[in-house]
């Protein structure tokens, strides 16, 4: 059997770390010749296609099954969408991909899945990213165990889950030795430092290992569990960025998104990294439910106070993706995307000045 792997995207060039999910399918079940694919024009020639999707990619992946003859699997964070039970798809993956595939490669005629979680997430084959430029992409934590309420992964992963710290050592050195070229990881999960203690152990072996002098990190982090010992520590291994979600400038409206992290807090992480001389930067969000006119601007104010001490993390208009508390069964497939929770809020235009 060939399957062609394929990562839907809103946008022309989907980032790398996108395809990570797709390179553990490939590495972790058996029985099927499988190739990712970079283009959508490349789903030709095999006897089944595989679609990850996030939210705003689902319109591509609806494209693609109305356009193809081929059964069609589509798995992701867009399949909490239950609109596209309506739709072509051979099969439905909704959560972790790996065993689901193997028991369709098996021959299951189930239309929906949803497997129970891989425990022992040691136990994964490192994934196949295919090439990879200077900066190499790593995902060694599955799912958040926070709560955000304009979060998917809670739902999509139903709760977090680690690799070691030996783990993810040996994958790095099998990096180095396989691909001489690369000069920095990208951690793209959704927070390294959610584990404590693998943090800690991983700064241990990463630092007796000397790779503080071969490569550059860059991460993500939460203001409210960032400590001065962290900050130092990542300065220290060679991390080049931090970035974390700050959202708003008002309490109110992160207790709103259930953020369980105050202004207070994010401040305090700002500072922390200024103090380690590590760089950091802040993401915000506009278009909040219920945000007033003076919220946005203490989301103003807060963005001019640490002018110069935290770079830009991105500027996002908020969006209730489906599996969200925000959510409202709005169509994610319509021309103009707006299921944001509140239709009464206005949406700011451009980038806060």
């Amino acid at each position: 059997m060939k399957i062609k792997l394929y990562m839907c995207s809103s946008q022309e060039k989907p980032l790398t770390e996108n395809q990570i999910g797709l390179g553990y399918l490939k590495t972790n079940v058996t029985g099927a010749d499988i190739e990712i694919v970079k283009h959508r024009e490349e789903l030709k020639d095999c006897d089944m296609i595989g679609l990850s999707t996030l939210a705003l990619g689902l319109k591509e992946a609806v494209n693609i099954v109305r356009s193809t003859k081929i059964p069609v699997i589509v798995g992701g964070q867009g399949t909490l969408w239950n609109g596209l039970q309506d739709y072509p798809f051979k099969h439905i993956v909704i959560g972790e991909g790996e065993r689901a595939l193997q028991k369709i490669i098996n021959g299951t005629e189930q239309r929906i899945l949803r497997e129970p979680l891989i425990e022992n997430m040691d136990e994964l084959n490192y994934p196949d990213v295919g090439e990879s430029g200077p900066t190499f992409p790593l995902f060694p934590t599955r799912g958040c165990p926070f709560k955000c309420a304009f979060c998917s992964s809670q739902v999509h992963w139903k709760r977090a889950r680690f690799n070691s710290a030996e783990y993810i050592m040996t994958y790095i050195e099998q990096i180095i030795k396989e691909r001489p070229h690369t000069k920095g990881l990208l951690f793209a999960d959704d927070l390294f430092i959610a584990s404590k203690p693998r943090f800690h152990a991983f700064h241990k072996a990463w630092m007796s290992k000397g790779l503080n002098k071969r490569l550059r990190l860059a991460g993500f982090i939460r203001s409210d569990i960032f400590t001065k010992d962290m900050a130092f520590k990542m300065k220290q291994m060679g991390f080049m960025n931090v970035r974390f979600g700050a959202e708003s400038g008002s309490n109110r409206i992160l207790k709103l998104l259930n953020k369980q992290a105050t202004v207070e807090d994010n401040q305090r992480a700002i500072d922390i990294a200024n103090e380690a001389e590590l760089p950091i930067t802040a993401a915000f969000m506009y278009n909040m439910p219920t945000e007033t006119e003076e919220e946005r601007q203490m989301t103003n104010r807060f963005i001019r106070r640490n002018e110069g001490k935290a770079g830009d993390g991105g500027w996002y208009r908020f969006v209730a993706f489906p599996g969200t508390q925000f959510y409202n069964n709005e169509n994610p497939l319509t021309e103009n995307v707006n299921f944001r929770g509140d239709k009464t809020a206005q949406q700011l235009n451009g980038k806060i000045s």
